[in-house]
């Protein structure tokens, strides 16, 4: 068995910056922060860790607390779930659906997430593209501020739910950031990076990934790599 952990924003699909939106709304109204998220780059970032950094460069990072951080999804997740049924270029990127429903027929892949988004924020970023079935677990920004432990407690989700630890070869992490490389690598998986979000091929193999790609559309040859036909 193999599992296949896929990040969402960049990798699988783009929302037209409705998270961002969504986020810095929930912000001002959770903590009083205008513009919350001026300067701060999203990529590859847990959910709590963008809320923490906003907070933090505002000086107002002792506002931060389990509480606070429940009220803000609270006001996040309706004003997603508004921002991506009103994006208008919301796209799923290219090959991703030929990707999926073919590792979906595969009896040795286990397909699962590794997202900094937290759970509910992942479900609906996906369920405008009826994707949310290709994935029966995963690691979000729900789980763990740290992207390095999502991935670890995705895989431990799959060796509980799915087959036990004898019956697993490896993880492969599947994303379009550095991040996801080097928290992939932290966790012990194999990497697949794809350049389908704000990084090129070049840039994302200067962090090592096991594998590079323009995009997901070569369905065969990415079914080959997460197989181990390509080492």
């Amino acid at each position: 068995m193999r599992l296949v952990l896929f990040d969402i924003d960049g990798t699988l699909i783009m929302t037209d910056g409705a998270g961002k939106r969504a986020m810095s709304s929930a912000l001002q109204k959770t903590y009083n922060l205008k513009d919350g998220l001026k300067n701060i780059r999203l990529d590859g970032k847990t959910d709590p860790q963008i809320v923490r950094e906003a907070l933090h460069q505002c000086g107002k990072e002792s506002l931060l607390n389990n509480q606070s951080l429940h009220n803000f999804f609270d006001a996040y997740i309706p004003l997603l779930e508004t921002e991506i049924k009103q994006s208008s270029t919301y796209q799923i990127l290219p090959g991703v659906p030929e990707l999926l429903d073919k590792l979906s027929t595969q009896d040795d892949i286990v397909l699962g997430l590794a997202t900094g988004n937290i759970e509910r924020g992942a479900q609906t970023k996906l369920h405008r593209g009826n994707l949310t079935s290709f994935f029966t677990l995963g690691g979000y920004g729900s789980d763990s501020e740290n992207r390095t432990e999502l991935i670890r407690i995705a895989i431990k989700r799959a060796l509980k739910d799915v087959a036990p630890p004898s019956e697993f070869i490896e993880t492969f992490v599947v994303g379009d950031t550095p991040r996801d490389i080097i928290h992939a690598q932290r966790a012990g998986t194999r990497t697949l990076a794809v350049a389908t979000g704000r990084y090129s091929v070049k840039s994302l193999l200067s962090y090592t990934p096991d594998f590079a790609i323009p995009d997901l559309s070569n369905t065969s040859k990415i079914v080959d790599i997460l197989t181990g036909q390509i080492i």
